[in-house]
């Protein structure tokens, strides 16, 4: 019997990403280990982390270690560059990862990063290139937020301006099983208008950053409901599991690390995963 090539998509989400900590945290329990690891922004720290040879057991440890000065700070010199100098997260990439274990991994690991001067998606692999700080950094480059990530002649900004969750990705590279961990509801939108300017300005933004991925959710149901009624010939079916928060997670807590939080968010995805992917995992 053919073994399935298994995939995990990391969303991306800032703070919010110690929900997929908990994810995580379940499948290593259940001996679930992905073959492929696809991260955009917060998800390609995670994914790399954990293909660099980080457990669960220590990623759960990293990010309760981590607060927002870990991550950031305002600019000291040069204020109009960005809200904030990513200076920080660059010191703290080293606590997550070891970047000449994930060289060696045997995991492929997958970034998503947005070129700035043509605006299309890239994606780093470990198998084509060495990943290095930089590749996650420009993953991670929140337009406006934080500054651009430049690599060669490229200006790079986070993967989420194209695609937050990347499940096409892990598709493309011959996953036949993928989880992909969301960090925002998908598929439910408020039934009365937000009353305030920055519940405006979250709502639009998980609208943003969910689209994408509700497209490509539909493409490969399309896909998979015609290779089982064999009229596609050319595509195999791909079996797709979503781990979607239970509870808003507000979307303000993408530049915000704060342990107590950090807990409440992976114990959070641990019991999402658990009630979502008990028995449906091969």
């Amino acid at each position: 019997m053919e073994t399935k090539k298994r995939a995990l998509v990391l969303s991306g989400g800032g703070g919010r990403g110690a929900y997929a900590c908990g994810v995580v945290k379940y499948l290593d329990e259940i001996g679930w280990v992905p073959d492929i690891l696809v991260g955009t922004s917060i998800g390609a720290l995670n994914a790399a982390a954990l293909a660099s040879g980080k457990s669960a057991a220590d990623l759960e440890r990293l990010w309760l270690e981590t607060r927002t000065r870990d991550m950031q700070r305002f600019w000291r010199f040069r204020p109009w560059a960005s809200l904030y100098d990513t200076t920080p997260w660059r010191r703290t990439l080293h606590r997550f990862i070891d970047f000449e274990r994930l060289n060696r991994s045997e995991k492929q690991v997958l970034i998503a990063a947005t070129s700035v001067e043509d605006g299309d998606l890239h994606i780093f692999d470990n198998r084509k290139m060495a990943l290095t700080p930089d590749h996650v950094i420009a993953s991670s480059s929140i337009p406006v937020v934080y500054p651009w990530t430049q690599i060669g002649d490229t200006h790079y900004w986070d993967g989420a301006v194209m695609a937050n969750t990347p499940m096409g990705v892990a598709a493309n590279a011959g996953a036949d099983e993928i989880v992909v961990v969301l960090l925002s509801s998908v598929g439910e939108r408020r039934k009365t208008p937000p009353r305030r300017p920055w519940d405006a300005l979250a709502v639009v933004l998980d609208m943003a950053l969910s689209a994408t991925f509700e497209f490509d959710l539909k493409q490969l149901n399309m896909v998979n409901e015609m290779v089982r009624a064999g009229v596609d010939k050319k595509h195999r079916v791909i079996d797709a599991h979503m781990v979607v928060p239970s509870r808003d997670t507000s979307v303000m807590r993408i530049i915000r690390y704060e342990p107590p939080v950090s807990r409440e968010l992976i114990d959070l995805g641990y019991a999402d995963a658990a009630k979502t992917l008990a028995g449906q995992l091969g």
